[in-house]
């Protein structure tokens, strides 16, 4: 065992004189499984937590077995539960496991509040299996308030040569974590740490090369509103890169490779799969001079209407052409194939694009971890425009919105002599303009001749990603599941079952080539925003804008808020104010939540009113002009969410006159 945290010793020696003064036995309790372990403080800065990483510590060891690389990696942890809920995180450990992976020298106890130590014994140790993933399953017993718990385990696989470990909890924090790279000398990989952990440089220690990365001092990083926590995570990614005992100078796993490699394995097209997409596209009725941006959308519409795409579909022959279209099935790696050979022959530019993904791990451009390209785009340079192949219920030029406003690998196709190949490029995948995108409502009420309820003309109009949300309703839902559906959209109005006049205005997927206005009005008959209290009426206005988010920060922001696409919310309101009465509180009514940049509002509510005769006309803007909003501006951000929550609890005071 103790071979296995000799590079760590190497780390520690690596590190600067301050840093190693900060982490005291740090070396002494990770290099071994001491008899008689002895209980730590609880860190003063960690004194509320309901439980804490005392040190968390990986290593990944490749090492030559005959002709053989393996791959070990060991984990050692030990935790330190505070009280019942951290008892209740850590009473149960699970291990996952891959099928061709072998978990060995498993270990681990419990020593608690008073120092008796209590080992698991192996009989107790389960495999289980959820969702289809296999883990080492023990529980731990006798954890009390202030106990702490350790365990270690080896794990013997087939090599990896990219990798990503996060060091980084929504509810523990980490006192201390470390990772080894422990490689044969010739072998090189390269690592990088994220969002505070650090990675050294790696050396060498007889036949052995050895990177090592830490860190200190973690917070946890929870779930936030409006906050993509994932990119945000301290982690280490880290890729095989250099064989130097045969080509020292050549780095391998490159992007230019991968782009290369994936280039070549979609577009090579049999003459038979060329053969079957000749008659395909023939029956599309693509109209002759048809325009590449008109051939594209036509192209998407179709394929996407009639070849159903499902990702885990691993037939022989799922993503072959000759029997997708004849099957009309198949996977990812066979749709994009069938888009790309339909381009190809209707000579049609494009380029393959892999998104970094703003609400995942991100890609890195500086060090290549093929495992994180994973979804898959078409960019046509005529048009500046993409689509997403997979998404059945998307059409040009919408993808899903987490996949733009971000950077991605473009594969540019090229001729290099008689050889067709492709360049791999980062650039950026543009979010489309923020004044495409909209929620806004039309609503026109009026009291009803019993003056007890109201009358309720309700129009909800929506374009750019407001309208693609929706579409899917009318493509894919029964029409018992639509008329259901949009009743419960034009409900969010007011609540009533008394509803008439519904009608819904450009509705097919492909009104989204243009933009079209996604239109859902009805009439709603409710006494539910009316209250009488005594001779005064009470008008619930500020229910009509549908239930609104609020946000309350308890502990300080530590993610800037970042939305799913920029848009505004426009709200125009009539009401027509009943004989002989007068609105009491009008001035409520008035608000204005803004930020400005260039003397550009990027963000507010601002609701105004008017009185013209009998008749009360409020606006309401609401402005998301940026997709992210810095921890600088999180205030007004938080602010303006709850303005639009506020405008939702306003109700008029009517009295007569």
């Amino acid at each position: 065992m103790k071979r296995k945290y000799l590079p760590l010793a190497l780390c520690l020696l690596a590190f600067q004189p301050a840093a190693r003064a900060q982490v005291p036995g740090l070396y002494k309790s990770t290099i071994e499984w001491t008899d008689n372990p002895v209980l730590h403080k609880t860190p003063e800065r960690f004194k509320d937590a309901s439980a804490i990483y005392l040190f968390d510590n990986r290593i990944y060891d490749y090492r030559m077995e005959g002709k053989n690389l393996l791959q070990y990696v060991t984990v050692h942890k030990l935790i330190k539960v505070a009280n019942d809920k951290g008892i209740e995180m850590f009473n149960k450990t699970y291990i996952p496991f891959n099928t061709n992976a072998k978990i060995r020298n498993l270990k681990a106890r419990v020593i608690t509040s008073t120092g008796k130590v209590i080992d698991v014994p192996d009989s107790k140790i389960k495999d289980d299996e959820i969702e289809g993933r296999l883990y080492k399953l023990f529980a731990m017993e006798g954890l009390d308030k202030g106990s702490e718990i350790e365990y270690t385990y080896e794990m013997k696989k087939d090599p990896t040569f990219f990798g990503s470990e996060i060091f980084q909890s929504k509810e523990v924090p980490y006192l201390q974590a470390t990772i080894n790279i422990v490689t044969p000398r010739h072998l090189k990989f390269e690592a990088k740490g994220f969002n505070g952990f650090i990675m050294l440089k790696d050396s060498t220690h007889n036949d052995e090369r050895i990177l090592c990365g830490y860190t200190q001092n973690v917070p946890e990083l929870g779930d936030e509103k409006y906050g993509l926590r994932e990119p945000y995570l301290q982690r280490a990614d880290f890729k095989f890169s250099y064989n130097l005992s045969s080509n020292p100078d050549v780095e391998v796993y490159t992007w230019k490779e991968l782009s290369r490699n994936i280039y070549n394995n979609l577009g090579n097209v049999s003459d038979k799969e060329k053969k079957a997409v000749n008659k395909f596209i023939a029956s599309m009725n693509i109209p002759e001079g048809a325009n590449e941006e008109t051939t594209i959308r036509l192209v998407e519409d179709f394929c996407k209407n009639r070849i159903n795409i499902d990702e885990k579909l691993v037939s022989e022959d799922a993503d072959n052409l000759e029997s997708v279209i004849k099957t009309a099935n198949t996977n990812f790696f066979g749709i994009c194939r069938l888009f790309i050979a339909i381009f190809e022959n209707k000579g049609i530019k494009y380029q393959v694009v892999f998104p970094s993904v703003r609400d995942q791990l991100p890609l890195d451009e500086d060090l290549e971890n093929w495992n994180r390209i994973d979804e898959t785009l078409f960019y046509f340079p005529s048009t500046g425009k993409f689509i997403q192949p997979v998404a059945a219920a998307l059409r040009y030029p919408y993808v899903e919105p987490f996949w733009a406003g971000t950077r991605g690998l473009f594969l540019k196709g090229t001729t290099v002599g008689d050889v067709k190949t492709a360049i791999g490029k980062f650039d950026t995948i543009p979010m489309l303009p923020f004044d495409q995108h909209a929620h806004n409502m039309e609503i026109a009420v009026k009291m009803d001749a019993s003056g007890d309820s109201v009358i309720i003309k309700s129009k909800q109009v929506l374009t750019g990603y407001g309208a693609t949300s929706y579409r899917p309703i009318w493509a894919y839902l029964p029409k018992d599941k639509q008329d259901e559906t949009i009743k419960g959209i034009i409900q969010s109005v007011a609540k009533s079952e008394n509803i008439t006049d519904i009608k819904v205005e450009n509705t097919a997927l492909t009104d989204a080539w243009d933009n079209k206005p996604l239109i859902i009005s009805g009439t709603i008959h409710s006494s539910e925003p009316i209250e009488k209290a005594g001779n005064k009426i009470l008008f619930k206005i500020g229910e009509l804008i549908g239930t609104q988010e609020q946000m309350y920060q308890e502990k300080p922001r530590q993610l800037p808020a970042e939305m799913q696409y920029p848009h505004v919310l426009y709200r125009k309101i009539s009401f027509e104010v009943p004989a002989g009465y007068r609105v009491k509180n009008l001035a409520d009514l008035k608000m204005d939540i803004s930020e400005e940049r260039d003397k550009v509002v990027t963000l507010g509510f601002v609701s105004s009113y008017k009185m013209s005769g009998n008749t009360l006309q409020v606006e309401i803007m609401e402005t998301y002009r940026d997709l992210k909003y810095p921890l600088s501006e999180f205030e007004t951000f938080k602010k303006v969410i709850n303005a639009a929550a506020d405008f939702n609890k306003i109700v008029l005071v009517l009295e007569k006159q």
